[in-house]
């Protein structure tokens, strides 16, 4: 074992792509999973950047690459030509060229060596770089292992590659080089695992090869040999008239070998490979690289963007603070769920990169990566059915095409035999389990509460937050489970009304099926706001004082000593149900409990409507619930005495519906406490930044929201400096600013690895004539007419009057006692699980979601006639 100190690493550990490059980080990969591929060294980045300070060019490249994007042609050429001219005239640093030394004399003398250069994006999917960094071969001394590293280097700053970074979005510079020793090559080529031309669903790998080594198939000196084989079954066929090297008569065992490596890895990579190798002396296939297929063709990655569903959790920009927690829950989120499942630790492994790009920021907003979602739900067992129930369950429309992955039948049997025994035990104890999750919530949230926290110091404060990511990231799988039973169950549910009858599927029926439900725990808050109201009716100086006065001239006017009574029942609200108030989980809003102008308001709207309450409107659903129940059963099994048996059609109806009612439940249950506990935690993250706001470590005390959670914690706990984090909060809170006036839009299709950027062309709005309609999904079936109340901010909702149409983005939970004010609802996004879906049912509100661009269509007054039952929003002109 030589010493090789800091500036070179072996090849084995290359794990850190900013210190290494990608293509080590990659050959690692193929390494541990057990493939063959050439010992070696890396000259890491720090030695890159060593050389480039002494050359006098440190400030300056990186000065360089920060204006790339906007530099001339003539400009790119000149700087090319003049910086690595000063790379390739200043000598290797002394620790280097004597690390170098030591390794040459210990390892590599006497043999041929391939310098390769490993850049920081390099064999990236979004970009691989290929073809435009420079490699080595056939290097023979220590004096041309000096030359060819420099020559890497100098590489970088090449005109193909500046104007390729410059496409691509020029990123950090940094490189390490990767020196290893030379396969002696009997013939070498590149696989395609699916057909470039073709695209990423060709059924077809193409393999191109030609004896000895591979430099002169990069150059273009030669045409190679070329092979097509079927992915199915290996069967091969030659695809060229004979390269015009030596004809290479590679056995047809190797060329079936490559092709099931290429296979194999493409499922664990998730993505169509680009792989070069070569065939060794000794007839063993040796790997030197494997990156996905890039470039203008079909195989170019693409990812599909939708905010549905998730802008109705978080509908504007987020914090840095909130990103931080969301990104990793919801990796956290499915992983633990797999696992939880009995997903085989080979498919959760081959998610990986799937997982860790669930969500992403586009203009400041969340958006899913439904490539990513789709492509780990496909590498479960039932993923195509997952995926479907994934689009109901949320509303999204995009179905991505994905690779999925192989699985022989024996293991494929053992593992679906583990997960249905897994999953029949979840759920078999799934209310236990809910209650669970609501039992961690209430104890954490009863140690935050607000008039603890006043009391607390930052490293009790710091405990706090890492309590919250203990049960966000790793106890959070039981509210997960009932997320899961309700996609499932209902899409199951929609599936066997649709199997048996067509005239069963129908939205309509699926709504009233799903509405009335006994318990339901976001009608809670709207069952109390209302008891509020009628005590205020009851009671002539509160009536008169709600239905004449301004909210904030009542709020002063609680203060008194005559209404303490009624201002003590009013905090009690504000503490049952105060966490249950618009864009709850966003973080940086007023609670209730801090400012309760918007529920004053809701209880002057209250206070002016008069018949039954939000209880006998339940109640009347109910009754709907149980005929459209019955109407189903005796359609779905005509025969009395046949639908009573539990196997009958009519049986299996009956369990899938019970199944898919106290999912929903049980799914209100958990989110209301997740309300819950993302209020505590704003409690806490703003009695944090009070406090280091006293301390001086902030300037204002909502700075926090402009620091990742690790960055908090390490404010706290004096690990980064103020200066450091106030220049980032100076920075972010610019970008925020900037970000929150786009309006990106509902979804997209991006490049893997690039982020939406304005002046991207809208979708034009459609002209709308008399008697035109809009459309989207029934959530509540009914028809009524009405004049349309468009709001987009419950905090507007004093617009809103009793009989109004609401049209509006999308609802969160604290749209709920808004909905009672209503008889007809309009939601841009969302489906039928959407939080407004599920309400809207609850109290009979005919309701049409994903009606694309309504609140641009329709303005406030518009007489509109909704029918549920259709999707369709009618303009009654006239």
């Amino acid at each position: 074992m030589i010493a090789l100190g800091r500036l070179l690493a072996p090849l084995d550990e290359a794990s850190i792509t900013a210190a290494c490059g990608g293509k080590a980080v990659n050959l690692v990969r193929l390494k541990r999973m057990g493939h063959r591929v050439p010992p070696g060294l890396v000259v890491v980045d720090a030695a890159f950047q060593q050389h480039l300070c002494d050359a006098g060019l440190e400030d300056a490249c990186r000065q360089f690459m920060l204006k790339l994007a906007l530099l001339q042609a003539q400009e790119i050429v000149r700087a090319s030509a003049a910086i690595r001219a000063r790379i390739l005239d200043a000598p290797i640093g002394r620790a280097l060229h004597d690390q170098l030394a030591r390794a040459y004399d210990a390892v590599w003398r006497g043999k041929l060596l391939a310098v390769r250069s490993s850049a920081a994006g390099e064999d990236a999917r979004h970009a691989s770089h290929a073809g435009q960094l420079d490699s080595f071969l056939g290097v023979a001394s220590l004096t041309q292992l000096d030359e060819a590293i420099r020559r890497v280097w100098a590489s970088f700053w090449s005109e193909r590659n500046l104007f390729y970074a410059r496409h691509k979005g020029a990123g950090a510079v940094r490189m390490g080089v990767i020196v290893q020793e030379q396969v002696d090559a009997r013939y070498s080529g590149i696989l395609f695992t699916r057909d470039p031309v073709k695209g990423p669903w060709s059924e077809d790998a193409i393999i191109e090869y030609t004896a000895g080594l591979g430099d002169r198939l990069a150059s273009g000196e030669l045409t190679p040999s070329r092979v097509r084989v079927r992915r199915l079954d290996l069967l091969i066929t030659r695809d060229d008239a004979g390269g015009t090297g030596p004809d290479p008569d590679l056995a047809q065992t190797s060329l079936k070998e490559l092709a099931r490596i290429g296979i194999e890895l493409e499922s664990k990579l998730l993505a169509p490979q680009d792989i070069e190798w070569s065939v060794d002396a000794d007839n063993r296939i040796v790997l030197l690289q494997a990156r996905p297929i890039t470039g203008a063709g079909a195989c170019a990655k693409q990812d599909i963007w939708s905010n549905a569903n998730i802008a109705e959790n978080f509908p504007g920009p987020v914090s840095p603070f909130l990103y931080s927690i969301v990104s990793r829950g919801y990796t956290a989120y499915f992983r633990n769920l797999g696992l939880g499942f009995g997903i085989s630790p080979r498919r959760i492994a081959a998610m990986r990169e799937a997982l860790d790009g669930i969500v992403g920021l586009h203009a400041g907003r969340l958006y899913y990566n439904l490539s990513n979602i789709h492509t780990a739900l496909h590498l479960a067992p039932g993923g195509t059915w997952l995926a479907r129930w994934f689009n109901q369950f949320t509303g999204a429309r995009e179905f991505p095409q994905v690779v999925g992955i192989r699985e022989g039948a024996v293991a494929r049997a053992v593992e679906l035999a583990r997960i249905a025994i897994r999953t029949a035990w979840k759920y078999l104890w799934i209310p236990r389990r809910i209650a669970r999750f609501e039992q961690t919530v209430d104890r954490y949230a009863a140690s935050t509460h607000p008039r603890l926290l006043t009391a607390k110091g930052l490293a009790e404060l710091a405990d706090d937050l890492r309590g919250f990511l203990d049960i966000r990231l790793t106890r959070w799988n039981d509210a997960a489970l009932a997320d899961t039973a309700a996609m499932v169950c209902c899409g199951a549910l929609r599936h066997l009304l649709s199997k048996h009858s067509a005239s069963l599927h129908d939205s309509t029926l699926h709504g009233h099926l799903l509405s009335g439900l006994d318990g339901l725990a976001s009608t809670r808050p709207i069952s109390e706001l209302w008891t509020l109201s009628r005590e205020i009716l009851a009671d002539k100086g509160l009536s008169g004082l709600f239905g004449g006065a301004s909210a904030e001239a009542i709020v002063e006017r609680l203060a008194s000593p005559a209404l303490e009574d009624f201002r003590k029942r009013f905090e009690r609200y504000l503490d049952d149900w105060g966490f249950r108030y618009s864009q709850e989980l966003m973080l940086i809003h007023p609670t209730p409990q801090e400012d309760p102008l918007p529920i004053i308001r809701l209880l002057q709207s209250y206070a002016r409507v008069e018949g039954p309450g939000p209880d006998a409107v339940s109640a009347q659903q109910k009754i709907i619930r149980e005929r459209a129940t019955a109407m189903a059963v005796a359609r779905l099994t005509p025969a009395g005495w046949l639908r009573r048996l539990p196997f009958s059609t009519a049986g299996k109806f009956r369990l899938v519906l019970h199944a898919a009612q106290g999912a929903i439940l049980l799914r209100e249950r958990a989110r209301m406490k997740q309300a819950l506990l993302y209020t505590r935690l704003r409690h806490v993250v703003v009695r944090a930044g009070g406090e280091l706001e006293r301390q001086g470590l902030i300037v204002r005390r909502d700075d926090v929201f402009f620091l990742a959670v690790d960055e908090v914690l390490a404010l706290i706990e004096g690990t980064l400096a103020h200066a450091a984090a106030r220049a980032t909060i100076l920075q972010r809170r610019l970008e925020h600013e900037r970000t929150a006036a786009l309006e990106p839009p509902d979804s997209f299709v991006l490049e893997q690895g690039q982020a939406w950027q304005p002046g991207a062309a809208a979708p034009a709005l459609a002209d709308l004539n008399a008697g035109d309609s809009l459309r989207g999904s029934g959530a509540c079936g009914g028809r009524v007419e009405g004049n349309a109340a468009v709001v987009l901010d419950v905090r507007e909702a004093d617009r809103v009057r009793a009989g109004d149409i609401l049209v509006t983005r999308q609802t969160d939970p604290g749209w709920a006692a808004v909905f009672f004010l209503i008889k007809g609802l309009i939601i841009e996004r969302g489906g039928m699980l959407s939080h407004g879906a599920i309400i809207a049912r609850e109290y009979g509100i005919p309701a049409v979601v994903g009606v694309a661009q309504a609140t641009q269509h329709i303005r406030s007054g518009d007489r509109l006639r909704v029918d549920g039952d259709k999707g369709v929003v009618e303009f009654c002109r006239g």
